[in-house]
């Protein structure tokens, strides 16, 4: 089928008005002209898509299942072309924003929340991806602005934000919560459970092991941190994770020791392209600093 976008939108304005002399108007074509173009979609789609029921126009039965896709694929269609109107005038409003897991589950979500307050239009796409993925994002343009570590790359700029550090996750009563802080070595006792390679937290627990000369090779490795927090809730071992992430689920049942000698940080910033500059994304990542500001009063 060599289905037009004109066509599409003349039967969903046909469709939506009932009249073949509103949907002509819509669409800024006559009425002869719109008539044609449904005539022709009927045509290439082997069915009927409306019909004259007393002088209005009503869809059949396959033209209400085509209605469905057709205006999907307008509504796409029109946004994207406003959004791109918008960008070429330097006033686009959608972010895309590539972060770690971490800062999806905090952060993120409430400064996007104060940003559509004071701009309603202001529309966005969150992706939860690894440290190298994030990089990829923002460096092929698919993200406008990551949130992770330090990137080694010179096309990509970095803005520090805070610093969180490396506990031993574990479930209440395991025998490690009767002490205020544990070694690496301890630690390396019980940490039977591992976020998957590749994520910047089981980097940076790696690098912790090898640095006091123990090889960390958990029994079980998961790339979800919910699935690994589950894990530990029901007993089936410990684990090493945030101290960002301690903010977030430390309860009853979850406890979160930071692991000393030494204490492994982590730098989390603002990740963009350089030479690269939008309001929105200047005001994103004001409201940002903002949240950090608050969190640490």
């Amino acid at each position: 089928m060599n289905i037009t976008y004109r066509q599409l939108k003349a039967f969903v304005a046909l469709a939506d008005t009932q009249s073949y002399t509103l949907a002509a108007e819509k669409v800024h074509v006559t009425q002869s002209a719109l008539s044609q173009m449904v005539r022709k979609l009927s045509t290439q789609v082997s069915c009927e898509l409306v019909e004259q029921r007393n002088r209005q126009v009503v869809l059949t039965e396959a033209g209400a299942s085509f209605y469905l896709e057709a205006s999907m694929i307008v509504n796409r269609l029109d946004k994207w072309e406003q959004d791109n109107k918008a960008r070429m005038q330097g006033k686009h409003e959608t972010l895309v924003i590539s972060s770690l897991y971490s800062m999806c589950a905090s952060l993120v979500p409430q400064t996007i929340h104060s940003l559509k307050e004071q701009n309603p239009l202001f529309s966005f796409r969150l992706i939860e991806e690894r440290v190298d993925d994030i990089n990829s994002s923002v460096l092929d343009g698919r993200a406008d602005i990551g949130l992770g570590t330090p990137p080694n790359n010179p096309q990509l700029n970095f803005e520090p934000l805070f610093r969180d550090h490396l506990c031993f996750a574990c479930k209440a009563g395991h025998p490690l919560t009767k002490l205020k802080e544990v070694s690496w070595q301890q630690a390396h006792m019980y940490a039977s459970i591992g976020i998957s390679p590749g994520n910047s937290l089981r980097m940076l627990a790696d690098q912790a092991f090898m640095n006091a000369g123990l090889a960390y090779d958990p029994e079980v490795c998961v790339s979800h941190t919910s699935t690994l927090l589950g894990m530990i809730e029901s007993g089936l071992g410990s684990s090493i994770l945030s101290s960002t992430i301690a903010q977030l689920h430390a309860n009853e049942q979850l406890k979160f020791i930071p692991i000393v000698r030494p204490v492994q940080y982590r730098s989390i910033g603002i990740i963009t392209k350089k030479e690269t500059h939008r309001q929105i994304t200047d005001e994103f990542i004001s409201g940002l600093k903002k949240k950090v500001v608050s969190l640490a009063n």
